[in-house]
């Protein structure tokens, strides 16, 4: 009886009932998950905002400020510094390259190898075909350090000669003739002797050069000759016709298409080609003439375009002697009373040359220039299987 009124005294001390107490629990509750509520979400609006001032620059970027403008403006930017960086990477890249090939030019030495200081003759190679410049890969004849090597012996007062070792299927006739003058320029200025000597090849272009020696000697397995002029024109006008293909020329002349993809030769087209040929092969004629103290005709006789033997060209009287390199090593130094020199007259590979030169496709090979070499191990008197007409 006593707790009860003492429960009783409580409840009216507080004046609550417990009816009351539970809805004040309530609300208090109620309020103050709204206020985490509210804290939670006006604390990541004002995080949002934070980040957004920090990315355009301490204004505030919200969606009431205008977003769209600044966004371009920085991705222009953007593009503008990823477009000089690009172009400053390929500025890098064209001046690395650049200094990588200047180091390469550094293996090259186009320069002629120092004279000796004593009397002398040079040997100069004459080896491969004679064309206006070497190939990519190629080690063969180089024509204009030839040239300009032969013009720096006219003024040298210790050179006493030349002697040329022959050892190539000919050429191009302008660059034939462009050797063939400066020897003759060469003796006329200098008074000094030039002897030629003929190795397992030398026809066409090289007899054409041999014509400026004084004195001519061959090895016994020689073949030389091919004395002629050839061009080549290609009728591909049947095939055209077969794949029912057809050309349309539009030029200023009857002679002006001789020879394009698909059209016919025709016989006028022909002379006119025929008369250049001939016009050169007089040249020839004559200057075989003239080196060998013959007349026109008997040199017509064997200048049928034929190759001949070491034997052959004796009888005709297109050498002066069979003999070896040594004997004429030993012959041209009795007669000059100087030392034998050996200039390299080819241009080295330059750095990138010498990397690619390994790459199997890219270091071609002239299929003539690979079967020519191996004639010069034919016994006399076995029938070549090729046409003289490949051997210009």
């Amino acid at each position: 009886m006593d707790n009860q009124n003492n429960n009783h005294g409580n409840f009216s001390q507080s004046g609550n009932s417990p009816q009351q107490t539970d809805t004040q629990t309530a609300e208090q509750t109620n309020a103050q998950a709204w206020q985490q509520y509210y804290q939670h979400y006006h604390g990541a609006q004002q995080q949002s905002a934070y980040h957004q001032q920090q990315q355009y620059g301490g204004y505030a970027a919200t969606q009431s400020h205008y977003p769209k403008p600044r966004r371009r403006f920085y991705n222009a930017v953007k593009t503008i510094l990823t477009t000089v960086t690009l172009a400053r990477s390929i500025v890098v890249l064209i001046l690395l390259f650049m200094l990588v090939s200047l180091l390469g030019l550094m293996f090259v030495d186009t320069d002629f190898e120092i004279s000796p200081m004593v009397p002398h003759f040079s040997v100069i190679n004459i080896d491969g075909t004679i064309t206006g410049s070497r190939g990519f890969g190629e080690s063969g004849y180089d024509h204009n350090l030839t040239v300009n090597y032969i013009r720096s012996l006219i003024d040298n007062p210790l050179d006493r000669g030349i002697l040329l070792y022959l050892n190539t299927p000919g050429g191009t006739v302008f660059h034939s003739d462009e050797l063939y003058l400066l020897l003759l320029e060469y003796k006329e200025r200098t008074g000094r002797p030039v002897y030629a000597y003929m190795a397992s090849m030398c026809a066409s272009g090289g007899v054409y050069i041999a014509m400026a020696a004084d004195y001519i000697i061959a090895n016994r397995i020689t073949l030389t000759g091919s004395i002629g002029v050839i061009t080549t024109l290609l009728d591909t006008s049947q095939l055209f016709y077969d794949f029912g293909l057809r050309t349309v020329i539009v030029d200023t002349g009857e002679h002006k298409s001789a020879g394009a993809m698909g059209t016919e030769i025709t016989p006028q087209q022909a002379a006119v080609f025929q008369s250049i040929v001939d016009e050169s092969f007089d040249l020839f004629v004559s200057i075989v003439a003239a080196g060998r103290n013959m007349d026109e005709q008997t040199v017509r006789q064997f200048a049928d375009g034929r190759l001949l033997t070491a034997e052959q060209a004796l009888d005709v009287g297109l050498i002066d002697e069979i003999s070896t390199w040594q004997d004429a090593l030993d012959r041209f130094s009795e007669r000059t009373g100087a030392m034998a020199f050996h200039p390299v007259l080819r241009a080295p590979l330059t750095f990138w040359e010498s990397m690619l030169v390994r790459v199997p496709f890219l270091n071609h090979t002239d299929p003539i220039d690979m079967m020519l070499p191996r004639f010069a191990d034919l016994p006399p008197g076995v029938p070549l299987a090729v046409a003289p007409e490949l051997i210009s």
